[in-house]
């Protein structure tokens, strides 16, 4: 089996290193193949193979490509993932100076596992808003200075020796700020920072009005084991969600029977229920807007299937007792099916088996997961968007390791028989 799917989502891993820079490589992915860019605040002629996309806040984005039908007699073929990672985000004015170090104080973003991001060669990256010579509404601009900035440091075992029986515990105010330098006496500011920025961006300091920070790994994804079945990287949950969707919108036919959707929400670690999240009217808005009118949207929400794609926990070796003993997904066993009865993902409904018959004609092996019952279970947008909508449809994803980690594993085989399975359900 070919690795140049998986080769391309690492290449898409290492450049999201944040919601708005994974939209825009999206963005670039679609542009490349000729869609259109569409704007919310305009009026939409939208004929019959008509390609577009719409992008909300820098970071969400709704692709879509009209079929040879109307979607109130067809319904949608959806397939939905997400831009935003667990993480570290710097504050507003989080540049402080404290026992002869330069620091930044962060906030936590989503639930990423703390303790995989000592230790680590860390940069920052994120948007700057630059004020306009016309006095318009602010551009933004994405940056990532790449190169190593800072560290958080563990404390040393002989301070802290029960560390490895008790396991490490971590203040989320006092222990997790980055040292970013040694405190030379001059003053340590947000300013000093958005100098740095406007060099990047070859731009004046005062043209930045705003700018908003991330932590992010400096190490690129890499392929890993004796005969490389693996790769390592951050973001696979849910950039691989996200490349996938998209390289099988793009591979899908471009003269489609039914109208296809694709949709890449930010804020899905944090609930979804921002302006540009599952929980918000983006996805409503366009489908009514690609129906034609309000009657038209709901026939064809009617008849609609959607497809949820985030990341699914592959069976871990060393805590297999942590694995429901009969669902236990491998990597490289091609894509999961998620099932839970309490309907924290949306499979209960008659999209199961459409996806499950789907993957047997088109020969993708499929795997299936429930959590023990003695455990709680996530979610994703797939129940946000099924329950407001009335959409039925699967939630999958692909196996992995170490998810919320700022160093997750994949199967290399994965990739393309997810892209398999869903440029099937676009058709």
């Amino acid at each position: 089996m070919s690795a140049d799917h998986t080769m391309r989502l690492m290449d898409f891993l290492d450049k999201g290193v944040t919601a708005s820079h994974a939209a825009a490589e999206a963005v670039a992915m679609l542009e490349e193949k000729g869609f259109k860019r569409y704007s919310e605040r305009k009026g939409w002629v939208l004929p019959t193979g008509a390609a577009g996309y719409v992008v909300r806040d820098d970071s969400s984005v709704i692709a879509f490509r009209m079929g040879r039908r109307s979607p109130a007699d067809t319904g949608f073929r959806i397939v939905g993932a997400h831009t935003d990672v667990p993480g570290l985000r710097v504050k507003p004015f989080g540049a402080y100076k404290k026992e002869g170090y330069k620091l930044l104080g962060v906030e936590i973003y989503g639930g990423p596992i703390l303790a995989s991001w000592m230790d680590r060669d860390l940069t920052l990256a994120g948007r700057a808003f630059i004020k306009s010579s016309d006095g318009s509404a602010p551009q933004t601009r994405l940056f990532n200075f790449e190169k190593p900035l800072c560290r958080i440091p563990q404390v040393a075992i002989h301070l802290n020796r029960s560390v490895n029986d008790d396991g490490l515990k971590l203040n989320k105010q006092t222990h997790l700020p980055p040292l970013c330098g040694i405190d030379d006496g001059a003053p340590f500011e947000m300013d000093g920072i958005r100098e740095r920025i406007a060099v990047l961006l070859d731009c004046e300091p005062g043209d930045i009005v705003d700018f908003r920070l991330e932590v992010v790994d400096t190490q690129k994804a890499a392929l890993c084991g004796f005969d490389g079945d693996f790769y390592s990287s951050g973001r696979i949950d849910n950039l691989g969600g996200s490349f996938t969707s998209l390289q099988a919108f793009l591979t899908a036919s471009e003269t489609p029977e039914e109208t296809q959707v694709l949709a890449l929400f930010d804020s899905e670690e944090i609930g979804s229920a921002t302006l540009n999240g599952a929980a918000s009217n983006f996805l409503d808005s366009i489908l009514e807007r690609l129906s034609g009118n309000r009657e038209n949207f709901l026939r064809a929400l009617a008849g609609s299937l959607m497809i949820s794609n985030d990341g699914a926990h592959a069976v871990h070796p060393n805590y297999a007792e942590l694995h429901e003993p009969k669902h236990k997904p491998v990597l490289n066993g091609g894509p999961v099916l998620k099932m839970n009865s309490n309907e924290r993902y949306i499979t209960q409904s008659a999209g199961a088996p459409y996806f499950i018959n789907l993957c047997a004609q088109h020969n993708v092996p499929l795997q299936r997961i429930v959590v023990r019952s003695d455990l709680p279970c996530g979610s994703t947008i797939g129940p946000i968007i099924s329950s407001r909508l009335g959409v039925m449809g699967a939630d999958i994803g692909l196996p992995m390791l170490s998810m919320h980690s700022i160093r997750e594993t994949g199967g290399v085989k994965d990739a393309e028989l997810m892209i398999k399975a869903l440029a099937a359900h676009f058709g």
